[in-house]
């Protein structure tokens, strides 16, 4: 009879009916670095003002996105979306947003991408609504989110509050407000909406997905 807790393997001995998975390098492993890392990034004015109009024309079937946080008596984002998904009329934006996501991801995260992977999800917040500190990146078809990607669709004079923060190290860094602008970081990384006070800030959300983080 085989004995229901096995000793472990010695070093250097594989354990009888598990893959050998090879050992962890003990020195520095030559691993390429990368110098440009960064939390965020950020290219300004990608959508002209007449584009984010044009793209602010496309909402239809908008719905409330109120999600309840884990107590079940309060909430953690409130707000309004839609979605857009790829079609003679938002090809475009994928157009627009595609070269900014590959010169990022070459310069910063040269991760291994396959494409756009979802809809665009069009937000809408108005006076009240924020979305609290949460990641992308997820289970299931959230797993494959590697780069999120946020347009700034509204004037920042247009409303007050509404910044959206990632968490950087320790220090929460606002990404810039001005209109057309495109921002991207890894989503794995922790973000918020602060609530908005005056007026609607409206967003473009997207997701770059690719193979599993290994």
């Amino acid at each position: 009879m085989q004995p229901t807790n096995p000793m472990p393997p010695k070093p250097g001995q594989s354990n009888p009916g598990q893959p050998n998975r090879g050992q962890l390098n003990r020195g520095q492993p030559n691993l390429p670095r990368l110098d440009n890392w960064t939390p965020l990034a950020s290219a300004e004015a990608v959508f002209s003002p007449e584009e984010c109009a044009r793209v602010l024309a496309l909402r239809q079937d908008v719905k409330d996105a109120g999600i309840a946080a884990d107590d079940g008596r309060s909430v953690y984002r409130k707000g309004r979306v839609c979605w857009l998904r790829p079609g003679p009329e938002t090809n475009w934006i994928f157009a627009h947003v595609q070269p900014v996501v590959q010169q990022v991801n070459g310069n910063c995260y040269r991760m291994e991408l396959a494409g756009f992977t979802e809809p665009l999800q069009l937000a809408e917040y108005d006076s009240g609504h924020f979305y609290d500190w949460h990641l992308d990146l997820g289970a299931g078809g959230f797993s494959i989110r590697k780069l999120s990607f946020i347009v700034q669709l509204t004037d920042p004079a247009d409303y007050d509050g509404g910044a959206v923060e990632v968490l950087n190290a320790r220090t929460p860094q606002a990404i810039p407000r001005g209109l057309g602008s495109v921002t991207l970081f890894p989503s794995y990384i922790l973000h918020r909406v602060q609530e908005v006070t005056r007026g609607t800030r409206c967003s473009l959300v997207g997701w770059v997905g690719g193979p599993h983080f290994r």
